[in-house]
């Protein structure tokens, strides 16, 4: 077994795109470290990394040894947080992703919960309004919110529910207009969308039969956060399709109103709420722990509003 560590010293190193950045978070001399890589190159007879004065750069070889250097790394996390969960209390860093609206709204008191029961783990929240991608971003588990089924091989998808969503507006917005009785008459309103994009947009309305309805929105205003977007309903610029979870105390209160007619059989569809793991790795304990501590939480903080 040739000096493995060596092999793991080549992973920081790639994953810090750089032998000081790698250095000082091994707490190690970045001479020792550069000595520990080119005597594993001199051992394999292959150049693993291009060097200049500012980064590191893979060759060819070297993507091709860093797979493996990257899976002996996880198989040794692994096996520690195996031997820490059987010698007690689990500890480790929980790398999580989602957007900011969800961190904030569903997670967060979530977290609180968690974090008093397992206080040996750490968190790391990778919040973005896009699409974070679990490898590149190295988080061990995000949430994603999603209009249709999620399909991706490469995931492991935990569905958690369906999440209710209702189309709103303020009472300020609605006072001199009349509420509608089916999805085309959006088009006489000033639709909000969840979009970042300059175009149309497309929403799906469900009848009580379950008969689908597709309308094309020319959007007034559109942005890319689900907490923006709601701040732009409350300052009365128009009307959206928003999380009945993030809506229903403003609901309750009056400050907003449902633009469906009280009879109308439409409502907007409903999203999917899921938990993706990258399957590059055996699940960590901490992701485990978390995930059956959550989603029965979540389920239930989700969808709460429409059982009242």
């Amino acid at each position: 077994m040739q000096k493995l560590d060596d092999l793991l010293l080549f992973a920081e190193v790639v994953e810090h795109t750089g032998f000081s950045a790698a250095a000082r978070n091994l707490g190690i001399q970045r001479s020792k470290l550069s000595r520990h890589i080119a005597n594993l190159e001199n051992r394999i007879g292959v150049r693993l990394l291009h060097r200049n004065t500012r980064n590191v750069a893979l060759t060819p070889a070297g993507e091709e040894v860093y797979i493996h250097a990257k899976a002996l790394k996880q198989a040794a996390q692994n096996a520690y947080a195996v031997a820490t969960d059987l010698a007690g209390d689990p500890k480790g860093t929980l790398r999580i992703g989602c957007s900011s609206t969800f961190a904030q709204e569903a997670l967060l008191p979530i977290l609180d919960l968690f974090l008093h029961e397992y206080p040996k783990i750490r968190l790391i929240i990778n919040t973005s309004d896009h699409n974070i991608d679990l490898i590149s971003a190295q988080v061990d588990l995000v949430f994603r919110i999603s209009s249709k089924l999620l399909n991706d091989s490469s995931l492991i998808i935990r569905p958690i529910c369906d999440l209710p969503m209702v189309l709103v507006a303020s009472q300020t917005y609605m006072r001199d207009k009349e509420k509608i009785q089916h999805p085309d008459q959006l088009k006489e309103l000033n639709f909000i969308a969840l979009a970042v994009q300059n175009n149309t947009v497309s929403k799906v309305f469900l009848n009580q039969n379950k008969d689908l309805h597709l309308v094309q929105l020319e959007p007034y205003i559109s942005c890319g956060n689900m907490s923006v977007l709601k701040s732009v309903i409350q300052q009365g610029m128009g009307v959206a399709v928003l999380p009945l979870y993030l809506c229903i105390n403003e609901l309750k209160s009056g400050q907003f109103v449902n633009v469906f007619e009280a009879h109308s059989v439409w409502s907007p569809q409903d999203s999917l709420v899921n938990a993706l793991i990258p399957t590059r790795q055996n699940v960590l304990l901490t992701t485990k722990l978390f995930l059956d501590f959550s989603i029965p939480r979540l389920r239930h903080k989700l969808t709460e509003a429409f059982h009242h």
